[in-house]
């Protein structure tokens, strides 16, 4: 199914809006100015934004000090973070610590593994702010085919590891848990229906959140990798990234004065 052009007005005025951050929020590597408005206005509107992203646990941290939300879900589904009427955070994870500590045990050696075999692979600049994944740099600071990268996420797949290829890292982690499975433990804490939530995003890695909700859009910037994604978006933006993500943003708000 072809995703349909995002309308002027959007169908309905969703409570939560789930969104990823790489070239989905951000477009290039940088937040436009678009994006956070976005967002302001949002939060203003009583919508609530929640980045679901494979941001690391030190990315994510600063992203919920300094934007105006109030929560979010780190690491590809490990955590979620969010943020009281007072400002203090709580953190809620997947697994438990145990758990955790042994996993990060097998992965800085399969991290080592990687780094000997490929002589593609990097590990990306924001991994020593990690807590329960690895992740190796594909576009974001270090360029590698598609095919290659390919290569390097089927390797770590084949040593009984999760892997999911962004747009510009490869996620590597252990565990049964998800995107998807975090965003839904989420609106089961909170007790909102899923039928309440969007999802907005951008590459392969979303997939699961793209099955997991009756609606959901992409960004323009969507288009090469949209072979590659099992269950396709409802709507496409027609501007890529944060400018996209602006765009449906706007939709949203004409949907919110329509109704008053």
């Amino acid at each position: 199914m072809t995703p349909a052009p995002l309308p002027e007005q959007f169908p309905f005025r969703p409570a939560i809006v789930f969104t990823d951050v790489d070239e989905t929020l951000t477009w290039e590597g940088r937040l436009p100015p678009a994006a956070f408005n976005a967002l302001v206005k949002l939060q203003a509107a009583g919508i609530k934004v929640i980045p679901v992203t494979g941001a690391s646990a030190g990315w994510c941290d600063c992203m919920i000090r300094t934007w105006p939300i109030d929560s979010i879900i780190g690491e590809n589904g490990s955590f979620f973070i969010s943020r009281n009427a007072q400002g203090q955070l709580s953190h809620t994870y997947a697994l438990p610590e145990s758990d955790r500590q042994l996993n990060w045990q097998r992965l800085q050696v399969l991290k080592q593994d990687v780094l000997a075999r490929f002589v593609h692979a990097r590990e990306t600049a924001d991994q020593s702010f990690r807590k329960t994944d690895i992740a190796f740099d594909i576009g974001q600071d270090w360029q590698v085919e598609r095919k290659q990268a390919a290569i390097i996420a089927e390797y770590c797949s084949a040593a009984g590891f999760n892997a999911k290829m962004s747009s510009i890292h490869i996620n590597v982690w252990c565990g049964n848990y998800s995107k998807s499975a975090m965003a839904l433990r989420w609106l089961d804490h909170y007790q909102v229906n899923k039928k309440e939530a969007i999802f907005i995003g951008d590459s392969p890695n979303d997939d699961c959140m793209f099955a997991s909700f009756p609606v959901t859009v992409a960004v323009a910037n969507i288009a090469p990798y949209i072979a590659e994604i099992r269950t396709p978006p409802t709507y496409l933006t027609s501007q890529p990234g944060g400018f996209g993500f602006s765009e449906m943003s706007d939709s949203l708000l004409r949907t919110e004065a329509a109704n008053e």
